[in-house]
């Protein structure tokens, strides 16, 4: 019977050394179970800390970034105005909301601050020029349920919310008549990306005098989507405006916007204030930062 050089050693190792060499057997690889998938959303602000001592730091720090914007006295506070209250109901109605997927449309920051500024005027009329699928109508809806709320969009096929508060119109807000009312109760709320010049000239003839802008950056920044050219920020500092056209390149293509330099300048006029909202997606880590802007006309 023949050895092999491989047994040969074994045997060696065996009958010298007492080691003994013997086969492992592998095992047959587990079968992987189903992954979990993460449903992608939108606004990361589906996360929250549980722990109240530090769930109250991070509230403590928006009170603070809040502060400073109310602190400048732009018009006068609602009487039952607290914020630290304010921002504690808004964690949760924001929390519990029924639709998180807002994609395209405002995220944890423009919530947070059309809720607080919303709550602190307290307007009896409130105009959305730009509804998309209807969240920040909600957040309006329940922000102040005894307002006159009206929703403006060239599409409303998107939206998915059916217990609004809210009259909702299919067309653009300026043939619109609205029902007297007075200019310190009012508010409209631009999220339209249509020219901001021509819709604060707008905004003056019907009336009303505060004024929210969403995607409002000044013209140095203008990297991406299209807001309406030119921008309220473009307007108050004066940047821009005196162009025939704006250009910007976006996933390789060049963009431009021509500028109607009269209407422009009418615009900047009617400007008394404009500030650019403080950033509390960043701090909280959520996200959402867009140029969210208050402007009194």
């Amino acid at each position: 019977m023949k050895t092999t050089l491989k047994e040969f050693i074994k045997s060696i190792l065996k009958n010298t050394l007492g080691i003994q060499i013997s086969k492992v057997k592998k095992p047959p690889p587990k079968e992987e179970g189903p992954q979990v998938k993460m449903n992608y959303v939108h606004d990361p602000a589906y996360s929250y800390m549980t722990n109240l001592v530090y769930r109250d730091m991070l509230i403590d720090e928006l009170c603070l970034t809040a502060d400073a914007f109310f602190a400048h006295n732009y018009f006068s506070l609602d009487s039952n105005f607290n914020l630290d209250k304010l921002i504690r109901e808004f964690f949760v109605l924001y929390q519990d909301r029924s639709q998180t997927d807002n994609t395209h449309g405002s995220g944890f920051h423009n919530a947070f601050w059309i809720y607080l500024f919303v709550r602190a005027l307290n307007p009896s009329l409130i105009v959305e020029s730009g509804v998309w699928k209807g969240h920040t109508t909600w957040l309006l809806s329940n922000a102040c349920p005894k307002a006159d709320l009206y929703g403006f969009d060239l599409n409303l096929k998107k939206v998915e919310y059916d217990d609004l508060n809210a009259q909702l119109f299919e067309q653009d807000w300026k043939t619109y008549q609205f029902p007297e009312f007075n200019p310190e109760n009012g508010l409209v709320f631009f999220d339209c990306h249509v020219n901001h010049a021509q819709r604060l000239i707008e905004a003056k003839a019907k009336g009303f005098k505060h004024i929210l802008f969403d995607d409002n950056p000044p013209v140095h920044k203008i990297f991406s989507h299209v807001p309406g050219i030119p921008t309220a920020a473009m307007l108050n500092y004066g940047q821009g405006i005196d162009s025939k056209e704006i250009s910007w390149s976006w996933n390789g293509k060049k963009i431009s916007r021509d500028i109607d330099s009269d209407q422009a300048n009418q615009a900047k006029e009617l400007i008394k204030i404009h500030h650019i909202l403080p950033d509390v997606g960043g701090p909280t880590r959520y996200g959402g930062f867009a140029f969210l802007t208050y402007v009194q006309i």
